[in-house]
């Protein structure tokens, strides 16, 4: 993993993440979607 601030955004938005797909298992609606999917692609333009 690369030291600095890029380990750190991605530390930051792997949590959301988590978070988010813990929250739509218990809850699901199309709400929670857009966020799911608005942190996915955050992760993808990281990599």
């Amino acid at each position: 993993m690369p030291v600095g601030r890029m380990r750190h955004l991605q530390i930051v938005v792997g949590r959301i993440y988590h978070l988010l797909t813990k929250e739509a298992a218990y809850g699901p609606n199309l709400h929670h979607m857009d966020d799911f999917r608005a942190a996915q692609k955050l992760e993808k333009s990281l990599d």
